[in-house]
């Protein structure tokens, strides 16, 4: 007993570590912006600061895996960017979102009588005017993407995993998540506006969880496939033109799917 008490202390305490370094440059990055919007601070901010807040995650991965000596951080990199996973998982992880967002594009078709505007489709005011819909692609996955997935799925997810079963572990990774986006609710506009969304916000980003454990499982815990995912989803939900039907649409699909696959995390265990 006392070895196995020995063998989980450094992991508590890694995982201790991981949070409040991932929280605390977060939302450090994060607080200029709120004290600007809420208060008329007049803090200077960098252009993109918003987007460097998202590289909290994968801050406190690679610090917690330091204390592992510098073969843990290695170690973790050959296995969270491993391409050792079948072709199926980046052509689900790149079809999904695309069929959600083809599925958003009807509904906003149907209920506004319009499409669309295709040009500005996908595209933020967070990003400058030049980018077209492929640079906001690739910024959504080298800022949230790999600064998110890194830590959540590449480091979170598979700690919690060895103690819980994979359902379990992704509803405990939905609520740091969840609480993590906190200050974003004071400065950005897509959180802004949501007034009571703001609990269909929760539950998508919940079972948003689920669909991405099962997609990194099954990728054999290389967080490449879900960095597509979740590149390709932020870029149909939070453009500018998504603050209604479109945005709403996908998470309703992104839940639906969820609860499809709850079983079979469930019977995932540890």
């Amino acid at each position: 007993m006392q070895s196995i008490v020995k063998s989980d202390s450094p992991s508590k305490s890694r995982l201790t570590l991981f949070m409040l370094v991932t929280f605390g440059f977060t939302w450090l990055c994060w607080l200029p912006l709120l004290l600007n919007k809420q208060f008329a601070a007049g803090l200077p901010v960098l252009p993109s600061q918003f987007y460097l807040g998202s590289f909290g995650p994968l801050l406190g991965t690679l610090i917690s895996l330091k204390r592992s000596g510098e073969e843990g951080i290695l170690v973790w990199c050959r296995t969270a960017f491993s391409l050792s996973f079948s072709l199926k998982w980046p052509l689900i992880a790149a079809g999904l979102p695309l069929a959600y967002g083809a599925a958003a594009v009807l509904a906003h078709t149907l209920i506004t009588g319009s499409l669309p505007d295709m040009q500005q489709f996908g595209l933020t005011s967070d990003l400058p005017p030049r980018f077209g819909i492929g640079m906001t692609s690739l910024v959504w996955m080298l800022t949230f993407g790999i600064g998110e997935e890194s830590g959540w799925r590449g480091y979170l997810l598979p700690k919690l995993h060895r103690h819980y079963s994979l359902f379990t572990s992704a509803l405990l990774v939905a609520l740091i998540w969840m609480a993590w986006h906190l200050p974003a609710f004071w400065f950005n506009e897509n959180y802004l506006g949501m007034g009571f969304g703001v609990l269909g916000w929760a539950i998508s980003l919940v079972y948003g969880s689920v669909v991405l454990a099962w997609i990194c499982a099954g990728s054999r815990w290389s967080i490449i496939p879900v960095i597509v995912w979740h590149g390709i989803f932020d870029l149909l939900t939070a453009s500018d033109q998504a603050a209604d039907v479109m945005a709403m649409v996908c998470s309703m699909l992104v839940i639906l799917h969820g609860i499809l696959l709850m079983r079979i995390l469930r019977r995932r265990g540890r």
